[in-house]
């Protein structure tokens, strides 16, 4: 294929490229996520700035070096596996701003130099690191433990951003103005949202596109993916089908603690179903509350923590609960974590209750990773034994294909980088037909 003149392929250190897009005074360096899934590493580059987009873990290479066996030693062996970007890439780099907090976009958080770091949010992003002390996520933390020197995104003076929709909460895309280009950075977005809470993407994406912008850096996980097709509305639909024929009065529900708007829509089902949502996994529990106090949702009706120790971390929109047998004559609805099949039989046992007939639900908001899909075949034989149905559904993260042409009309953009995609080339061939 054929080169663009204002494209070229640049050697970073042994095996390693990226791919740089120069417009005029500005260059766009793509260290990671160019003709892959994940990974993202951006740097925008002009005489009065210099700037990181994502810095993310390349799930990839990761699964090449590490697994059972085999653990990384340190955050610079992550980097000299190209795990994570190299050092290189943070040279002169003056501001990092993180659209989401899924590992492939967020890495690790012990950075090279003092560069000033923006999260989308620095409360959840710390409540989330409570699950990175054990395997290769404890190279992920600050190398001072603390998250005291990060800021959010929202206090930025130097770019402009919104929120979008994704099954990460929260996410944002994000526009850079140099002395002669406008960039706009998607991150990863749905086009649909799943939930009122975030607002409508599409109308916070033409406020950051003002009147058009010259270059979008755009997502395309979708393009050229085999996947199950649900609209927000149809994920809706299903779910409520389910719980509304379903004749028990205890349910299990697995979902990722950081799709606040597919939470936000299972708790609002189960509520009009007269089931009372309970958690008894702190970390998903306070993951949830501090989402829920971002966006400052009404939680009007019951919200349990099953709590097994009176030494537990306050929640705002909990209520609690010490002796999950005192819930046996309610219908309840527990929230589980992907490997949480002991807890299901913990809980069934507590009730009293029979494990026959009963249901599991899990929605996921992203294709299933291979650790996942091995934790979940054994979480289905374990079901299976007990008795137990499992359903999943799969409501996604990323906006359709079918949605590409209404996205670009949308930011106006003249031209596009794809990232985050196996397919830039058709991405790239569909943008210019369509902008015609």
């Amino acid at each position: 294929m054929k080169r663009e003149k204002n494209t070229t392929l640049a050697l970073v250190s042994r095996g390693l490229f990226m791919k740089v897009f120069s417009f005029s005074k500005t260059k766009v360096k793509v260290f990671g996520g160019f003709n892959t899934i994940g990974g993202n590493c951006i740097v925008i580059e002009s005489p009065s700035l210099k700037i990181m987009l994502d810095q993310g873990v390349n799930f990839t290479q990761l699964k090449k070096f590490y697994g059972f066996s085999i653990k990384p030693e340190s955050v610079e062996e992550l980097r000299e596996m190209k795990v994570l970007p190299p050092r290189e890439a943070y040279e002169g780099v003056e501001e990092i701003y993180v659209s989401h907090l899924h590992l492939d976009h967020l890495g690790s958080l012990n950075i090279p130099g003092g560069i000033s770091v923006y999260l989308p949010s620095k409360e959840v992003a710390e409540v989330l690191s409570r699950s990175w002390w054990f395997g290769w996520k404890q190279h992920l933390f600050p190398q001072t433990l603390s998250f005291t020197g990060f800021k959010n995104i929202e206090e930025s003076k130097r770019i402009k951003y919104e929120r979008i929709s994704h099954s990460a909460f929260p996410s944002f895309a994000l526009r850079i103005d140099t002395e002669d280009v406008s960039i706009l950075y998607t991150g990863d977005l749905r086009l649909t949202s799943v939930h009122k809470v975030v607002g409508d993407p599409k109308e916070n994406l033409e406020k950051l596109s003002e009147d058009g912008v010259d270059v979008a850096i755009m997502e395309g996980t979708n393009f050229g993916r085999r996947m199950n097709y649900l609209t927000p509305i149809q994920f809706k639909q299903i779910f409520k089908e389910l719980i509304e024929k379903y004749d028990r009065d205890i349910l299990f529900v697995t979902a990722h603690p950081l799709d606040l708007e597919s939470m936000l829509s299972i708790l609002e089902m189960l509520w009009e179903n007269k089931y009372t949502p309970v958690f008894t996994n702190i970390y998903y529990a306070h993951v949830l509350d501090a989402m829920i106090n971002i966006v400052g949702y009404e939680v009007e009706n019951e919200l349990i923590f099953a709590a097994s120790s009176t030494k537990i971390r306050h929640l705002d929109n909990f209520e609690y609960e010490f002796s999950i047998s005192s819930l046996r004559d309610r219908k309840t609805a527990f929230f589980i974590s992907a490997t949480g099949i002991r807890e299901i039989k913990s809980i069934v046992k507590l009730l009293d209750k029979e494990s026959k007939g009963l249901i599991h639900i899990t929605v996921l908001g992203e294709p299933a990773s291979e650790e996942w899909i091995i934790e979940e075949k054994i979480m289905s034989n374990w079901l299976k034994i007990l008795g137990i149905t499992s359903y999943r559904i799969h409501v996604s993260g990323h906006y359709h294909p079918y949605e590409f042409k209404e996205f670009i009309h949308i930011i106006k953009s003249k031209k596009i980088i794809p990232i985050h995609t196996t397919v830039p080339r058709i991405i790239k061939e569909l943008f210019e037909k369509y902008v015609k």
